[in-house]
C-alpha cells in the first residue's frame, strides 16, 4: 500500500505542466485508502480524481475509479467504473470513458499515471496548433 501511495504522490508531484495541486489521502484500514485530488494545469485545465483501493496479498485492488478532465464547465473527458446504465452495452463494463459529444466508449481499467500522459499530450497537440 505505502508504495501505490508512493507512486500516486510522485505521479502528481512530478507533472511539469502542473500549476497546482491537491492530495488526499484517507487511510480507512492499513490495507484500505480513498484517494482523491485535483491537479490544475498550466493551460487552464483541471483533473478530479478519486480511487478507493484495497491492498490483498500485495496487489492494489481498485474498487472504483474516477477521472474528470475538464477546462471550467467543459469536460472533454472521465474516465470511471461506475456502474452506468448507458456503459452497460460495452464489452468492457464496468470501465468506461465518456468523451467531448456526451458518448460513453469502451475503455480498459486506467491508471493515474495513463489518465495524466493522455492530458499532457491533449495540452502540447493544442500549444502546437
Amino acid at each position: 500500500m505505502n508504495d501505490y501511495l508512493f507512486q500516486i504522490e510522485e505521479t502528481v508531484t512530478t507533472c511539469f505542466l502542473m500549476a497546482a495541486y491537491q492530495l488526499k489521502i484517507d487511510r480507512k484500514t492499513r490495507d484500505m485508502s480513498f484517494i482523491s485530488g485535483q491537479i490544475n494545469f498550466i493551460d487552464g485545465s483541471a483533473l478530479d480524481f478519486k480511487e478507493f483501493i484495497e491492498e490483498i496479498d500485495e496487489e492494489i485492488e481498485k474498487y472504483k475509479y474516477g477521472y474528470n478532465y475538464r477546462k471550467d464547465d467543459h469536460v472533454f473527458f472521465r474516465y470511471d467504473n461506475a456502474l452506468d446504465p448507458g456503459a452497460r452495452c460495452l464489452n468492457s463494463f464496468p470501465h468506461h470513458k465518456h468523451i467531448e459529444d456526451s458518448r460513453i466508449v469502451d475503455s480498459h481499467p486506467v491508471s493515474l499515471e495513463e489518465v495524466i500522459a493522455e492530458i499532457m499530450q491533449h495540452i502540447l497537440s493544442n500549444w502546437e496548433h
